[in-house]
């Protein structure tokens, strides 16, 4: 998620510690901030049984790039005692993504369980040929083809809140939504959140209320403005099921690598988020009878070089692209006519023909990346070996992937793929770290924990459990059922 990093700020995040009670674990982890929840009392440490109640509101917050390799580092590691105590007081579960693994597909198919060939999220941004760059992302929830757990909450009359969840501008009840203004500033940015949630005036409402709600935003981070407005909707507002979208951890991974000392040390930040939503619903009195989950998209793998499709189509002729000014004098690639174009998602890219039915177009296509991928591609001698592989659309079908691909094409260890047209087909890049690849190359995360949940230790034997099962499985703590969906409910009894 690198599409907010649009603001700088010289403040530091100065943190406090809060406890909180959750089910049978008191949490107390350093560097939970600002505002202090009740101290729990002994009559609050109930029995099992008691703490075991059924759940009557779920929290879902997803940290964005949270690979399962973080939550099972040493101690000594990785510092993040709220998710350790969730782990200890709940299950938790490697998982198996989707595919392409980037952010937008995957928020969609945990909160509708169905696979992006169901749902209709493809990638990150919308496809569209008259355009190859900045390219409007999938902000609207509108655009979701499958029943989502908002859509059943709503059904049954249970409130939804959600604040920066992809792909859920314009749903809810309660919405700071997460939406961009492209090539603008975060002022920009800000103004069309507040045009887009829901109820109108509520981010006003917040600012009134919070004096503090900027103060933390920079370039590289803004999860606590994003902790700020899930506080103050859980205590104001206390919505029955709601969903939270932190994503400094997959900023730092982008622009540090993944594994590095400052993905590390945004970590151990975001945990301190975490207590900190916690304690807000602590102190709304909801959190005994609260399910919480803990889900993230995708992995994290190193990058240090970044293929360029569109320069090895157009080398091919089989794309045409001129430069031309704007209005505004800015220059642009302009599409003058085109038979096979990339849709890129970092880790892989699907190639669209114009014409599915060109079997020119696709063998040339199809040619031209294996060719690359052995260092023989014409005009590029040497370049690109082992850099990538060709998918075919029946291994596509099989992944439950991107429907109008023509081909897929993964990319290898320390390899991406980017949005050029001219210059080189293989070139270096500042990002060092992505995702975006094949589910099989790593694991995200699932901890849940709380009202309900009653089941301890590895959910599944330790082996990952699917994307697609963790909407089917939040649903079924509320008794809600997702009528699209791909995968099952999985027991945390």
């Amino acid at each position: 998620m690198e599409q907010w990093r649009a603001v700088n700020s010289s403040r530091k995040l100065s943190v406090l510690c809060v406890i909180v009670a959750l089910a049978v674990v008191s949490f107390s982890p350093a560097g939970a901030q600002s505002r202090q929840p009740r101290q729990p009392q002994r009559a609050q440490q109930q029995s099992q049984a008691q703490q075991a109640q059924q759940a009557e509101r779920a929290l879902v917050i997803s940290l964005d790039g949270l690979d399962w390799r973080y939550v099972t580092a040493p101690e000594s590691t990785a510092r993040i005692p709220t998710l350790r105590r969730l782990m200890a007081a709940g299950v938790s579960a490697p998982v198996m993504t989707v595919y392409p693994s980037v952010t937008y597909p995957s928020h969609t198919s945990i909160v509708t369980g169905a696979y992006p060939a169901r749902h209709g999220i493809y990638g990150n941004d919308i496809f569209d040929p008259t355009i190859l760059r900045s390219r409007e992302w999938y902000w609207f929830a509108n655009a979701i083809k499958a029943e989502t757990l908002w859509d059943a909450a709503t059904s049954r009359k249970l409130s939804t809140a959600m604040v920066s969840w992809p792909v859920a501008t314009g749903a809810g009840d309660y919405n700071v939504p997460e939406i961009l203004k492209l090539g603008g500033t975060f002022p920009d940015t800000l103004a069309l959140i507040k045009a887009n949630a829901r109820p109108q005036g509520l981010v006003e409402e917040i600012e009134r209320a919070d004096p503090k709600l900027y103060a933390q935003v920079n370039k590289d981070e803004q999860d606590d403005m994003r902790t700020r407005f899930a506080e103050y909707i859980i205590e104001r507002k206390r919505p029955q099921v709601m969903f939270i979208h932190l994503f400094d951890l997959d900023h730092f991974q982008h622009e540090h690598g993944p594994f590095t000392a400052e993905a590390y040390a945004i970590l151990e930040k975001v945990d301190a988020y975490v207590a900190r939503i916690l304690a807000a619903a602590e102190r709304a009195g909801t959190l005994r009878e609260t399910a919480v989950f803990i889900v993230s998209d995708h992995g994290f793998l190193p990058v240090t070089k970044q293929i360029q499709p569109g320069v090895l189509l157009a080398q091919a002729g089989l794309v045409n692209v001129s430069e031309e000014k704007n209005a505004q004098g800015k220059s642009r690639l302009v599409v003058k006519e085109w038979r096979a174009l990339p849709y890129t998602s970092a880790g892989s890219c699907a190639i669209f023909l114009r014409d599915p039915k060109d079997t020119d177009a696709l063998n040339r296509a199809r040619a031209l990346f294996q060719t690359f991928a052995k260092g023989e591609a014409t005009g590029f001698p040497g370049i690109g070996k082992g850099s990538l592989r060709v998918l075919e659309a029946r291994e596509l079908r099989a992944l439950h992937a991107e429907p109008r691909a023509a081909l897929m094409l993964e990319a290898e260890d320390g390899y991406a793929f980017d949005n050029n047209y001219t210059g080189d087909a293989l070139t270096p890049t500042n990002v060092r770290g992505t995702h975006g690849y094949l589910p099989s190359k790593y694991r995200n995360t699932f901890i849940a924990s709380g009202a309900g949940v009653t089941r301890r230790g590895a959910l599944g034997g330790g082996q990952p459990v699917r994307l697609v099962d963790l909407g089917p499985t939040i649903g079924n703590l509320l008794q809600l059922k997702l009528r699209d969906a791909d995968g099952r409910a999985l027991s945390l009894k």
